[in-house]
């Protein structure tokens, strides 16, 4: 039999979509094997945020039958068995909202919220009532053309 052919089973490729809808991938060459604790993934993603604030925040997948499903930080890539892949496609977002975004300590935090419910309102996820629309969106141009400016 082709050995080179079979793979390595603990080899891991993935890829995290993230919010401002960059891509990170990620890779066995940066530690990950599919033993992994998902929270080795999840620190991975924060790092490359600089996300200090990360009880608000994880990672979804989709499984074979579309249903999104939160990565569990403490069981292993193996145990996820409704993970499809490699590649492992995972979605960044935020898992759990604070009730006054300005309490939020990190300046990274309130922008990685500010891009979630952009994404949320754009897709009709977050309710918006109609004649808000425009000015919504507006409000939304107008906050990514300063961050633009900031960066």
């Amino acid at each position: 039999m082709l050995t080179c052919f079979r793979g390595n089973r603990e080899e891991f490729y993935g890829e995290v979509l993230l919010l401002d809808e960059r891509k990170i991938t990620l890779t066995g060459n940066q530690g990950l094997k599919k033993s992994s604790r998902a929270a080795a993934i999840l620190d991975q993603v924060f790092s490359l945020l600089q996300v200090e604030e990360v009880e608000f925040f994880g990672l979804r997948f989709c499984d074979d039958k579309q249903q999104m499903h939160w990565l569990d930080p403490s069981r292993t890539i193996y145990q996820h068995r409704e993970l499809i892949g490699p590649p492992y496609i995972f979605y960044f977002g935020v898992k759990f909202y604070v009730e006054d975004p300005s309490k939020l300590k990190e300046e990274t935090t309130r922008f990685q919220f500010y891009l979630q419910v952009c994404q949320d309102v754009r897709r009709g996820r977050l309710p918006c009532p109609a004649y808000l629309k425009p000015r919504l969106f507006a409000l939304m141009l107008q906050g990514e053309k300063k961050m633009i400016d900031y960066l």
